[in-house]
C-alpha cells in the first residue's frame, strides 16, 4: 500500500480522540460548567445555565457509547488496513457501525436540542457524516463485490 503514511495519521489521530473521549468521560461535567459559566464569566448559575449544563451533561453522557464504538470501528479500519486488508466484507461491516453510530449521536443530540437548540448543530453535522459514511460504506461494499467475482475468475 503506497499511502501508508495516511492511514497511520488516521490511526494516531483516531487514537488521540479515543484518549480525548476517555478523559472527557471522567471530568466533562466540571468541563462543561466550566467553559460554559465560569470561562464566559456568566455571574452566577441561574436556573437556566444550570439546566442547560444538565441538558449537555445528559446528551454527551448517552453519545459516549456511540463515540466510542465508532472509534473502535475506525481503529479497527485502519488496523485493516495497515495490514493490507482493504476490500473485505469486515470492513463494511465496520462502515456499516460508524454509520448507526452518526445515526444514534444525531437521534440523541436531536432530542435534547428541544432544550438546548446548539445540540442541533451536533444533530445536522452527524447526519451529513452519517449519510457520507453510508455512501463510502455502499462504495466499498461494492468494491468488495467486484474483488470477489474477480477472485472466482479464473
Amino acid at each position: 500500500m503506497k499511502r501508508r503514511g495516511s492511514v497511520w495519521l488516521c490511526f494516531g489521530i483516531c487514537i488521540f480522540f479515543a484518549v480525548v473521549l476517555a478523559a472527557l468521560t471522567a471530568t466533562f461535567p466540571w468541563f462543561f460548567r466550566w467553559l460554559y459559566v465560569d470561562y464566559h464569566n456568566l455571574n452566577g448559575a441561574n436556573a437556566v445555565t444550570l439546566a442547560n449544563v444538565k441538558t449537555v451533561t445528559w446528551a454527551f453522557y448517552l453519545c459516549v457509547p456511540f463515540a466510542g464504538a465508532a472509534l473502535f470501528c475506525l481503529i479497527s479500519l485502519m488496523w485493516e488496513l495497515l495490514r493490507g486488508r482493504v476490500f473485505t466484507r469486515k470492513n463494511v461491516r465496520f462502515l456499516g457501525a460508524v454509520t448507526w453510530c452518526c445515526l444514534g449521536v444525531a437521534l440523541v443530540t436531536g432530542g435534547f436540542g428541544w432544550r438546548y437548540v446548539p445540540l442541533f448543530i451536533i444533530t445536522l453535522a452527524m447526519g451529513v457524516v452519517g449519510v457520507l459514511v453510508k455512501v463510502v460504506e455502499n462504495v466499498m461494499a461494492a468494491a468488495v463485490s467486484l474483488r470477489e467475482e474477480n477472485d472466482l475468475t479464473i
